[in-house]
């Protein structure tokens, strides 16, 4: 096989290895109509709910990782948290669901051999057929939401899959509230 040809394989596999490599995680949001975001400087959190005789319930390891997460991601665009009338009001929600995944949707065969004289090469592909290659994982789905306290109006959500787990690592929690908020704006000044 000439060195030309071989080239030209090798960019193929890695063509095709790089297609068959899974999607990087699925983020999205949305801003309500002829909401200005930027213009709001305070926030706080929507409160939990009721817990027993009508107390607030305490905030879990895996929330307070969350909340803390969007705490420094709102500070560092320039929000102020505050405890009594904040602008905005944030409330978060975490849902898992199965996903399924072609885990490897074409296989490459390639190779070179010689009989006497004669030197060859080949290369083939294949395809899985029905469930073959297919395989089921739970993802993680991270909802973040913005209110306006004073018109009681949902301004902002933002979401992303992927892998936060049970929430108990900070750091990977913090990665997945970056990209959850990365079309949050930054506060005008």
């Amino acid at each position: 096989m000439k060195a030309t040809a071989r080239g030209s394989v090798l960019v193929l596999l890695l063509a095709l290895l790089g297609c068959a490599s899974g999607a990087p995680s699925k983020r999205e949001s949305v801003t309500a109509p002829g909401a200005d975001l930027a213009a709001y400087s305070t926030f706080g959190f929507q409160p939990a709910g009721e817990g027993p005789a009508g107390s607030q319930p305490p905030l879990s390891i895996p929330d307070a990782n969350v909340q803390n997460a969007i705490r420094e991601q709102l500070v560092e665009k320039g929000y102020r948290e505050v405890a009594k009338q904040p602008d905005l009001l944030f409330s978060f929600e975490t849902s898992a669901y199965v996903a399924e995944k072609i885990s490897n949707p074409v296989r490459i065969g390639v190779g070179v051999g010689s009989w006497g004289s004669n030197v060859g090469g080949g290369v083939s592909t294949s395809m899985p057929v029905g469930k073959e290659g297919v395989t089921t994982a739970t993802e993680t789905r991270l909802s973040i939401r913005a209110v306006d306290q004073k018109s009681n109006r949902e301004v902002w959500v933002g979401t992303a899959s992927g892998g936060i787990g049970q929430g108990l690592d900070a750091d990977t929690v913090a990665k997945a509230v970056d990209r959850t908020m990365a079309d949050f704006p930054s506060r005008r000044k």
